[in-house]
């Protein structure tokens, strides 16, 4: 049998039995303190102690809050925070002021945290403070006294301080009363009404307030005012319970809420639009320690609004301090910068009785720029470095500022002035400003001139006005009180409310568009109101071309309102220049009408004074309407260097006067050469709807007349006075006045005289090339008329046909020329009647030329062929003869073929024919009544009846005509002159011829049985050879010049009576040769001669040869 071993746990066990019962013991006391403490915890959250806590949570509360206000707790729980720490928790806190008995706010809750200990022990010692969703109603806070503008000083600034401390001092003692190291508030919500606008909302989102170990409270926390969220920062230095200084931050400030008004559009209007950064600190005095206060605002990126005009405010920079010893605000070394503009500046207020003890109530104002720059955008200048000076008072019994003086001073001018500000009541203050400076430059002005006085002005001044220097130039501003618009709206100026005004010497002014600048201006800028105006006395405009205007006095440019949209200018110029730099001028935007006229400045010489107005809008992006302008030219001897519709125009003295629409000419000068009366209207743009006008008048001579119409010149002679105008299709409607000229027909003879009334009016059309067209063509006169169309080209007339012709009252005929080649015409004559008296006068005067004229043209209006066929032809003496048929050709006073038939008024035929050949042209005339042809011809009114043969041969040049006409059996009736020769007593013894033989011889009426003679013609003239008659009481025989081409006539001949007798001796042979001196000679006679005028010649008889037989009366005759 084996022994057992031992066990090793039992011996233990019985080793250490005191261990095991401690253990035991400590497990049961763990298990009771968790007992306890899970006993604890559910009687806090079941609210076990809620009843027994309520009443000293409220009276931690009064306590915090102080002696003047109550916490009233809807309810009150012990309850655990977030964190695990025990907080006494107020439900529904009133905030009540005991004076007044008013809720001034309500929280929704109100944590404490309290010490566990004091807690258990029945007692509250707070930790730590935390309140939630906190509204404040500010209409229920205390309001104190109204601000006393009247008592307001400066040196109460110590007293407002201390009171301030005062308040803090209550703020720290909430820390302190509360016997707690930290208080946290969040959602606290304060709404402050704000006059008619929307209230101000103001949310404290946290606040912080801890306590550190030297016993200073520091403050951090985020406001939000209207949605714009701020950072507090901020420290109190306390000791003993009392504040002693403090220090605090605020950043990102809304200005704009409090110093922005908008307009009733909801647009900014007046104030500043911003955030800033606030840095106040004060230290209080007490003991040994001086009292300070110090505030620093900083501003970034900010912008300034006058009038609804922004300027960016880039940076602020303003630094504070109250000064103890001298009670006065100073304004340290601060600075503001405006873009490129930068204002350093200090200042100074101080109550008015502390410099002057009689002084009013009120506060003394001085402030002080050193070293500015001045730099605003858009002027186009260089920075301007600056100083000033303001200095005044703030009189507070009436409410007014007074800044007697306000200086500025650059290195090129000073301004000095003075403004006043009324408070008088309600709405906006009464303004009044004024200042002037004797002498400064353009830039100065540019630079110091205030972006939202004169806005629109003042922009228009800066981008338009340089150099030169500015003399006499004032400011004056006078804004009535309440005259800023409620709601915020533009600020209109009138007359009485803003006067700007100052001279330019030397200076540079911009008009619009591209027209070039005047430069070296001396005039005036004034703007008064919402009229500026710039006149000019004198200045100069420089074109790229090198040419140059004067701008003379009365020129000038203004804004009539600058306060309208759109903004518009007008501009009116007093120019002299030469021709081509006027002309220059009007290529320029906006004007630019030269170009459409095809013309350029070098087609233009002469002199010209010009006046150019013009309206136009500023600003593009207001979208105004077209410019308007008007450009009127005086034009002094003005030359056209291009032809104006193949004319050269010269010599011009009148007016010109251009708009966007049209030009108008109104002048004298030369077309041409010829002198004329021009008034013309052009329409610049196409589809203008303004009608083209042009009405010339003249009076022009023939070789004018030659210059306007080729071939014008052959029809009419003399001076015409002419009147040109456009018709709409472009023709041109011509009328003229012929009363002085001498109008012809060259081709019929006819001729109207100078002095006979006349006129002519037709349409003229120029076609291709220089072909001349003349329609509605229409003469009339005193018993004549001609209606047609004519066509002429550089060489002269081409074709004319005329449905009418009245050149004569008997006239009734149409007639139709066209000239062929070689310049000859086709005529041709149809109708019931024409009087052809003047182609006879024509035919029987003769003409020289057929080689053309100075001008080279190769047709004459002498060569022309003639095809008549008429009822009735006209002669002289009232002849007529009927059933004419003609075919007539001419060149020049060579003609080519004729022939010729009708019958005259007594039934008698008259037949002509013209033969040519290589030497000469032939003509016969044959007719049954050779009285009537010969009046119808005006050679001779006393024939009558007859057998006429004529037959007649022209030079080889065709200059003279000779042959020989024979007539039988004829009568001469009523021929004075041959009574005369009879019966005129002549010789010593005065006896007649008719004594002489014895017998009372009546030739009163005398037939001949024949009358023969040789006939020459030649240049007008009409020559007699053998002439004889042969009747029966007498006979003759004559020669000489029948009619020359002045109608003179000088014949001699010898007049025998009983002249069968004498023609019996004169048969004989001997005795006839002897006595009767050859076959046609009788025995008895006596010679004469008539001499003068054809009409009325002088009868003169020689005595001798009365008796004399013939071979000695041949002797006597005249030679």
């Amino acid at each position: 049998m084996t022994e057992a071993k031992p066990r090793p746990a039992r011996k233990a066990r019985r080793r250490f039995p005191v261990l095991r019962r401690l253990g035991q013991l400590f497990s049961g006391l763990v298990m009771l303190g968790l007992l306890i403490f899970g006993g604890a915890i559910a009687a806090i959250e079941t609210g076990l102690f809620d009843a027994m806590l309520n009443e000293r949570a409220q009276a931690a509360l009064n306590d915090a809050l102080g002696p003047r206000f109550m916490a009233k707790v809807g309810s009150t729980a012990i309850r655990l925070t977030a964190d695990g720490k025990l907080a006494l928790e107020a439900r529904h806190v009133d905030t009540i002021d005991l004076a007044t008995g008013q809720h001034m706010s309500q929280a929704a809750s109100i944590r404490l945290a309290v010490d566990p200990k004091a807690l258990f022990s029945g007692e509250i010692a707070v930790n730590h403070i935390e309140a939630d969703d906190v509204e404040v109603d500010a209409t229920l806070l205390p309001s104190g006294k109204p601000l006393d503008l009247k008592a307001l000083r400066v040196d109460q600034v110590p007293a407002a301080l201390e009171s301030l401390f005062l308040q803090l001092d209550t703020l720290g003692g909430v820390v302190t009363r509360a016997h707690t190291d930290s208080v946290s508030i969040s959602s606290i919500s304060l709404i402050v009404p704000a006059g008619g606008d929307e209230p101000l909302s103001i949310a404290l989102q946290e606040l912080d307030l801890k306590r550190n170990a030297e016993g200073s409270i520091a403050l951090d926390g985020k406001l939000t005012i209207d949605d714009v969220t701020s950072m507090i920062s901020g420290r109190l230095e306390t000791q003993d319970g009392m504040t002693r200084g403090f220090q605090a931050t605020i950043t990102e400030v809304p200005l704009t809420r409090f110093l922005l008004t908008y307009d009733s559009d909801g647009d900014p209007h007046m104030g500043l639009d911003g955030r800033a950064r606030l840095d106040l600190s004060a230290t209080r005095a007490v003991e040994d320690t001086p009292p300070a206060l110090s505030l620093k605002a900083s501003i970034d990126n900010a912008t300034f609004y006058a009038d609804s005009i922004d300027q960016s405010l880039d940076r602020a920079d303003i630094n504070a301090v109250y000064d103890f010893a001298k009670n006065s605000i100073e304004v340290l070394p601060s600075r503001l910068q405006f873009g490129g503009t930068a204002i350093p500046f200090t200042a100074g207020l101080i109550d008015l009785d502390r410099l002057n003890p009689q002084a009013a109530q009120g506060f003394g104002i001085d402030l002080l720029v050193s070293d500015g720059v001045s730099a605003p955008a858009g002027t186009g200048v260089g920075p301007l470095a600056f100083g000033a000076r303001v200095t005044g008072r703030y009189v507070t019994g009436i409410k007014e500022i007074q800044l007697e003086q306000m200086a500025a001073s650059t290195p090129i001018g000073t301004l000095a002035g003075s403004m006043v500000i009324r408070f008088k009541g309600a709405g906006s203050p009464e303004i009044s400003f004024g200042a002037q400076s004797p002498k400064l430059q353009t830039e100065a002005v540019k630079q110091m001139w205030p972006f939202w006085m004169g806005a629109k002005a003042r922009t228009w001044a800066l981008a338009n006005i340089y150099g030169g220097t500015i003399t006499n130039a004032a400011i004056s501003v006078f804004i009535p009180q309440g005259r800023f618009p409620k709601g915020g709206g533009p600020l209109h100026l009138d007359e009485n409310e803003l006067n700007i005004g100052f001279d330019m010497n030397d200076g540079r002014v911009n008009i619009t568009g591209d027209i070039p600048p005047l430069r070296d201006v001396n005039g005036r800028f004034d703007l008064i109101g919402p009229h500026l105006n710039v006149t000019v006395d004198n200045a100069e405009s420089y074109f790229p071309s090198g040419r140059s205007v004067k701008v003379l006095s009365g020129s000038r440019f203004s804004i009539p309102q600058t306060y309208d949209k759109p903004l518009m200018a007008e501009a009116e110029l007093s120019l002299a220049a030469g021709a081509d730099a006027a002309t220059e001028l009007v290529t320029f935007k906006p004007i630019a009408v030269l170009d459409r006229t095809g013309f350029q400045p070098s087609n233009f010489s002469g002199d010209v004074k010009a006046t150019v107005k013009a309206r136009f809008g500023i600003i593009r992006d207001q979208n105004p309407p077209p410019p308007d302008w008007k450009v009127h030219l005086d034009l002094d001897d003005v030359d056209l260097g291009k032809p104006v519709e193949g004319r050269k125009i010269t010599g011009l003295e009148g007016t010109l006067d251009l708009d966007p629409q049209r030009a108008v000419l109104e002048a004298d000068g030369k077309i041409d050469a010829v002198p004329a009366s021009i008034h013309m209207v052009e329409p610049i743009v196409k589809g203008s709807g303004v009608k083209r006008e042009q009405q010339i008048s003249a009076t022009i001579g023939e070789d004018q007349a030659r210059k306007l119409t080729p071939g014008l010149d052959d029809i009419l002679k003399g001076t015409t006075k002419v009147e040109v105008s456009l018709l709409d299709d472009g023709r041109r409607a011509v009328k003229a006045d012929l009363t002085r000229a001498t109008l012809s027909v060259p081709w019929i003879g006819w001729t109207k005289g100078s002095g006979i009334p006349a006129s002519a009016a037709f349409q003229l059309n120029s076609g291709a090339g220089e072909q001349v067209s003349i329609d509605d063509f229409d003469i009339s006169g005193d018993g004549f008329g001609v209606s047609g169309k004519m066509s002429f080209n550089k060489t002269g007339l081409t074709s004319a046909a005329f449905d009418r012709v009245k050149l004569a009252a008997a006239d009734d005929y149409a007639l139709s020329v066209k000239r062929g080649k070689g310049g000859a015409y086709a005529i041709n004559i149809s109708g019931r009647s024409a009087d052809i008296r003047p182609v006879i006068a024509r035919l029987r005067a003769g003409t020289t030329g057929g080689k053309g004229d100075k001008s080279g043209r190769s047709g004459d209006l002498g060569s022309a062929s003639v095809r008549a066929d008429l009822d009735n032809v006209i002669g002289y003496n009232n002849e007529k003869i009927s059933d004419v048929k003609l075919d007539y050709s001419a060149r020049g006073s060579k003609i080519g073929g004729v022939n010729f038939s009708g019958v005259t008024d007594s039934g008698q035929a008259v037949v002509s024919e013209l033969l040519g050949n290589g030497e000469g042209n032939t003509v016969r005339l044959t007719t049954g009544d050779a009285g009537s042809v010969v009046r119808f011809l005006d050679l001779y009114k006393r024939m009558q009846g007859g057998l006429l043969n004529l037959q007649m041969r022209s030079s080889a040049d065709g200059s003279a005509w000779a042959g020989n006409i024979d007539l039988r059996n004829f009568r001469l009736a009523n021929e004075e002159k041959l009574q005369s020769i009879v019966s005129t007593p002549v010789g010593n013894d005065g006896r007649s011829l008719n004594r002489a033989v014895r017998k009372d011889i009546d030739v009163s009426s005398e037939k001949f049985s024949r009358g023969f003679a040789r006939i020459i013609l030649r240049g007008g003239s009409i020559g007699i050879e053998n002439g004889i008659l042969r009747g029966t009481q007498v006979g003759a025989t004559f020669q000489g010049t029948f009619r020359d081409a002045r109608g003179n006539m000088d014949m001699t001949g010898t007049f025998m009576p009983a002249y069968g007798l004498n023609r019996l001796f004169a048969e004989l042979p001997l005795v006839g040769v002897i006595l009767g001196n050859g076959r046609d000679r009788g025995l008895l006679g006596i010679t004469f001669r008539l001499q003068g005028r054809f009409d009325e010649p002088k009868l003169a008889i020689n005595p001798l040869s009365i008796i004399a037989p013939g071979v000695f009366r041949q002797i006597f005759e005249f030679q």
